[in-house]
């Protein structure tokens, strides 16, 4: 009989002894051992390649966020200046490090530090002098310093037991405003855009003599320069700075409203006032509110 057939083949040995099983069976128990080859040559190769392409992901694209023009950026600023400082103790510690007390015979008031720059319109020598013995400027109430008038060099700014050398440099009796020029570096404050109803606000100054004293409201509006806010001020407030939740200064605090329905009506001189005759603004685009 001839090794070479085809169809099934009863189970038995053949002529060499070996045990033959019938294909169908062989079938149902396993595949020729090509087919099993190529199969797992399959199986091995896909899993590489899954495995290569878990393993090394081609890399996803990333989509940018949308970036804020400057309008939007200015926006979330002004949405900012609505709530309280971040740091209210860094903030109380920045404005009250350039606030001064004022003292003009038996008048005491409250003063801020501003950076003015030298001004190139200064020819005459005695100013020119001044400015040069005294190159630092402090911004307060003409009502502070009024006995002072026919005496600049009698009015005195201290800051804890540091007096400075002083000297009243200019003043405006109408807005309620004066420019004590000192000797002594002291860090100024910036200055605030137009303060909107609603803003955050702080007053810092020396009321009854108490230096370094802090009151905290908000601005209630504004009318004209002058801006209406619940902070409270008392006696001895008058000069210091009113500021927003940056320490950026809104106005100089001036007065308190006293009336038989006026309730925290407590006013601040803003900062386009000191243009008005104080100072010239030519260089100051950030004083206006315009």
């Amino acid at each position: 009989m001839s090794d070479n057939f085809e169809g099934e083949k009863p189970a038995g040995q053949d002529h060499s002894g070996a045990v033959v099983e019938p294909a169908s069976m062989r079938g149902r128990r396993g595949a020729p051992f090509s087919l099993i080859l190529v199969t797992l040559v399959i199986a091995v190769g896909a899993l590489v390649l899954g495995g290569y392409q878990f393993l090394s992901p081609e890399p996803s694209v990333q989509s940018e966020a949308p970036r804020q023009d400057s309008s939007e950026q200015v926006d979330d600023e002004l949405d900012d200046l609505f709530g309280g400082p971040v740091n209210l103790k860094e903030l109380i510690d920045k404005v009250q490090a350039s606030t001064v007390t004022i003292f003009c015979n038996d008048s005491q008031g409250s003063g801020w530090v501003v950076d003015l720059g030298l001004s190139d319109e200064v020819t005459d020598q005695s100013d020119i002098a001044l400015d040069q013995e005294f190159p630092y400027e402090v911004i307060t109430n003409h009502h502070v310093i009024e006995d002072c008038v026919d005496t600049p060099r009698k009015v005195e700014a201290q800051a804890g037991t540091e007096v400075f050398d002083a000297y009243l440099f200019s003043w405006d009796k109408k807005n309620d405003l004066a420019l004590v020029a000192i000797s002594q570096s002291v860090p100024p404050l910036e200055v605030s855009n137009k303060p909107q109803p609603g803003w955050w606000a702080m007053a810092v100054g020396t009321p009854y003599g108490l230096e370094g004293s802090v009151s905290v409201g908000n601005v209630m509006n504004t009318d004209g320069d002058e801006v209406i806010s619940t902070t409270p001020l008392n006696s001895g407030n008058s000069g210091g700075p009113l500021v927003n939740t940056y320490g950026e200064v809104i106005g100089t605090n001036t007065y308190v409203y006293v009336g038989d329905d006026a309730q925290d009506w407590n006013v601040a001189v803003g900062v386009p006032a000191l243009c008005r005759k104080l100072l010239d603004c030519s260089d100051h685009a950030t004083f206006s509110w315009d």
